[in-house]
């Protein structure tokens, strides 16, 4: 993903959801520091602080609801909100995971 894409992305995003809709929650550290540390990419990504905590954990929870879907057969293929908002705005959340260790390798698998 490209820099462009992940910012048209985000701005697509912010007109789709409304910042009316505000998450309160009780984390860990640990998770509160993997949360900034999403925000931080997805915002230095971008060039500017356009991401806010809630933005983090919207993306998150769409996110993994759009994955269900693909994976239980619910929706058979990506549709374009996918291609279009999804995929740039969780690359950067991919990212912040792998330098966590947090994905198998395919090495690992095969043990």
């Amino acid at each position: 993903m490209d820099d462009d894409e992940i910012a048209s992305a985000a701005a697509r995003f912010h007109e789709d959801v409304p910042h009316r809709f505000q998450v309160s929650l009780t984390m860990s550290i640990q998770t509160r520091e993997r949360l900034r540390a999403i925000q931080d990419e997805l915002n230095e990504t971008v060039g500017e602080q356009l991401f806010t905590t809630n933005d983090v954990m919207r993306i998150a929870l769409f996110g993994a609801d759009r994955y269900h879907a693909l994976a239980s057969g619910q929706v058979q293929e990506l549709e374009a909100i996918d291609e279009d908002q999804l995929l740039p705005l969780t690359a950067p959340i991919r990212e912040v995971l792998k330098t966590e260790n947090l994905f198998d390798s395919p090495e690992q698998d095969s043990d």
